[in-house]
């Protein structure tokens, strides 16, 4: 066995000890800062990159929200506009029929004022038909002609006679 005592140390131990602990000064004092200041950058970056996606999710649900109300909003006035749409031709739709419908009563109206007037004119000429056919049946009868005022008596006398009987 070499010289010396297992449980001390040697010198080379000690001598792998100070370099050890030189080495870890050194990266403790250069290289370990700048490592720290990467990981704390890049973890303040992904920080900010999951708070910025948070915000844009946030706004892209609100703008979502925005765009179904607005939707909302158009589909209900749109049902609003054929809704009325609807109402107007319905309305519409009624005064064309209540206008046809005046427009019938109306030429029914003149129909009937017509069919009164030629009635009467038709009456008029078979009562003056008829009166010359009594005015010549009694100028047969007689046999001479009727002076004027008798003419005229007669005349009116088978016209009242006619219209009772027409009447009736």
């Amino acid at each position: 066995m070499t010289g010396g005592i297992f449980l001390l140390p040697g010198f080379t131990f000690v001598l792998e000890l100070i370099g050890f602990l030189l080495t870890l000064a050194l990266i403790a004092k250069f290289p370990l800062p700048q490592l720290r200041k990467a990981m704390n950058d890049r973890a303040n970056h992904i920080r900010n990159s999951i708070e910025s996606a948070e915000q844009a999710r946030a706004e892209a649900e609100a703008l979502a929200t925005e765009r179904r109300q607005q939707l909302e909003h158009a589909r209900a006035e749109a049902r609003a506009m054929v809704d009325q749409a609807n109402q107007i031709a319905e309305q519409l739709r009624e005064e064309g029929r209540q206008r046809g419908q005046e427009e019938y009563e109306r030429l029914v109206h003149a129909a009937q004022g017509e069919i009164e007037l030629e009635r009467q004119r038709a009456r008029e000429e078979v009562m003056g038909d008829v009166a010359s056919l009594v005015l010549a049946a009694a100028e047969r009868v007689v046999g001479a002609g009727l002076d004027d005022a008798r003419h005229r008596a007669l005349v009116d006398e088978v016209i009242t006679a006619a219209e009772a009987g027409t009447s009736s």
